[in-house]
């Protein structure tokens, strides 16, 4: 999975009374349901703030927090997920499901169909008019290579989409040879349990406007520096590289929406029905967090973000904004390499020739402290968690699944049943191998070494010898070609954060053996090499069936299988940080894939 999925969250935040006045909670849970207040007043100019500056507006290769929340205000998807993970009708007039008829299953059982009804009337800011040709010029640019899309999952299994009307057309999922928009196996059926992920992270593109420039070139054309033609609740004024973009009220925002009858509300609740409350937003970036740091104190911004718990201390003591703290769909986990290390040509000391050793690997997730290594490494604001996915994805979660808490001493019985007898000096040693292993993480933050220390004096209490490093992020993170430390396997574990769709399907990159990286598939996710047959065959029965019943068991299977496994070791769920000034309304940072701006339209100020 992408590094940019680290920016996904759930919470809904209503700060009209400015609850968080005194130091917050340390994590606020999932709300039930998104309440916008109505404004008490419209227009104004709203000032929110970073110190890493947008790359591209090209939200369809956004590679960062900083793109995606940049072009999140300009480009509206399908329909998306509000903070409490549900999804909502955007430029569909409709969600479609199984419900109400709009997602059917093929005759042949190997094949659906998705009738996508657009927003009669939607115009882009230009006021051309928004149709079914967007919609499919757009799918075909994000399965062309050429465009560096991020998210092709479910694209894959699209065969055709065939218009019906400037408002409607169908899309036609069936199987798919490998390759096919990126896929990387064959795709022996065409059904897409999750296909309610695709909205979410489908922003349509102007085909009046891109249509002749070639995909190759998107990356650098002017247009992304600042499109003249979108469909968000905002459009590009002013664009002053690396300082900030100004954002003015999208004209045409509201054409269609508006109109009686323009959502039918069934398959999820409407919003965003009416013009931006907002005249004007200011994308303002600082030269470093220092310097953010201090605008905030001076109270300069409304929101702010990219912000850690390191940052606490100094936000809880600011007038005029509050820090809030939240975890959603990013966890931070283990990856134990489950194969040879490339870096040294030996493998950890859990592969064996007869394959992983279980009882190791489960004595190393058991001898593990979650709870103080939340509260010495990140203020206690972090989840503990030894789940597999994540708590806000509740209707999937095991209730039968482990607890958080240490057991030390089951650790030390595990290891001791598997012949790693205490040596002279208190490593533990078999048939002469020392348990030792090397724990990489990426070189970040203050937490982050600190995570790494406490995790190596935890395990060295079981008799455990673990020697700590990082690497730059580029070359942690980097995949073919040019290597780097996760794709190419040159590690023995790694300490890893991801933040996934709101669908267990999305972990299929991490598990599913088909993604393990290699100069034929550099794409893979399946970083630690996890090879476990009964994964595969859980992530494939619960990706192929439009019965929820079926998915829930297979999921609930998956996620037993792949704990018992240790594909992936978790450690908690991860805590977000934003600041909210107190006259700033209806800030609720995302559960999907559109960040914290998904709901921008609705923002007011005092």
């Amino acid at each position: 999975m992408r590094a940019r999925w680290t920016l996904a969250a759930a919470l809904l935040v209503a700060v009209a009374c400015n609850p968080f006045s005194s130091p917050p909670p340390s994590t606020i849970r999932l709300p039930s349901a998104y309440n916008p207040t109505p404004p008490a007043q419209r227009g104004g100019t709203l000032v929110f703030s970073d110190w890493e500056f947008p790359q591209s507006l090209n939200i369809l290769a956004a590679g960062s927090e900083a793109d995606l929340r940049a072009a999140g205000l300009v480009f509206a998807p399908l329909w998306g997920l509000d903070s409490s993970l549900q999804p909502y009708p955007d430029l569909v007039r409709e969600v479609p499901t199984v419900e109400n008829g709009d997602v059917k299953l093929g005759a042949d059982g190997t094949s659906m169909t998705v009738d996508v009804k657009l927003v009669p009337g939607l115009r882009w800011s230009d006021g051309e008019p928004l149709t079914a040709d967007d919609v499919i010029f757009t799918w075909q640019a994000i399965c062309d290579p050429a465009t560096g899309a991020v998210d092709v999952a479910g694209f894959d299994h699209v065969r055709t989409m065939d218009r019906k009307s400037d408002s409607e057309l169908v899309w036609t999922f069936g199987p798919a040879p490998k390759g096919s928009c990126g896929a990387a196996a064959d795709l022996t059926s065409g059904v897409y349990g999750p296909y309610l992920q695709m909205g979410p992270v489908f922003w349509v593109m102007p085909k009046h406007r891109l249509e002749a420039v070639p995909r190759a070139s998107w990356a650098g054309d002017p247009f992304f520096a600042r499109p003249d033609a979108v469909s968000g609740p905002f459009t590009v004024s002013e664009a002053v590289a690396g300082q900030r973009l100004t954002y003015v009220s999208n004209p045409h925002y509201a054409d269609g929406r508006s109109a009686p009858g323009a959502y039918t509300g069934r398959g999820g609740p409407v919003y965003f029905a009416h013009a931006p409350y907002l005249d004007r937003i200011v994308y303002r970036v600082y030269p470093s967090k220092a310097a953010m740091l201090a605008g905030l104190k001076a109270g300069e911004t409304d929101l702010a973000f990219n912000l850690t718990t390191d940052d606490l201390h100094d936000l809880r003591g600011f007038s005029g904004s509050s820090p809030v703290v939240f975890t959603g769909l990013r966890t931070e986990f283990l990856n134990p390499n489950h194969d040879v290390n490339t870096a040294t040509g030996k493998s950890p000391p859990w592969v064996t020739p007869a394959g992983d050793d279980r009882k190791l690997l489960d004595a190393l997730d058991r001898a593990l402290d979650r709870e103080a290594l939340t509260r010495d490494a990140l203020d206690g604001a972090a989840r503990p968690s030894r789940a597999l996915l994540p708590s806000a994805l509740r209707s999937w979660a095991d209730p039968a699944g482990p607890g958080p808490g240490r057991d030390l001493e089951g650790a030390r019985k595990l290891l001791d049943d598997d012949g790693w007898k205490p040596g002279p000096d208190g490593v533990r040693v078999k048939a002469g191998r020392r348990l030792e292993f090397q724990l990489l993480a990426a070189c970040s933050t203050l937490s982050a070494a600190r995570e790494l220390a406490i995790l190596k004096q935890q395990w060295q209490e079981a008799g455990v010898s673990v020697q700590t490093d990082c690497r730059q992020r580029p070359l942690f993170f980097a995949g073919y070609p040019g290597g780097g430390t996760n794709a190419t396997g040159a590690f023995d574990m790694t300490v890893y954060s991801n933040a996934w769709p709101a669908d267990p399907a999305g972990w299929s990159q991490l598990g599913a053996s088909s993604q393990i990286p290699s100069p034929n598939t550099p794409a893979g996710g399946n970083w630690n090499r996890c090879r476990d047959a009964e994964l595969d065959r859980r992530l494939a029965a619960g990706e192929t069936t439009l019965d929820a019943g079926k998915r829930e068991a297979a999921y609930l299977a998956l996620q037993r299988e792949w704990l018992a496994y240790n594909c992936t070791i978790t450690l908690f769920e991860w805590p977000e940080v934003r600041q909210v000034g107190a006259r700033a309304h209806n800030f609720a940072a995302s559960a999907g894939a559109q960040m914290d701006d998904w709901n921008a339209a609705d923002w007011w100020l005092s």
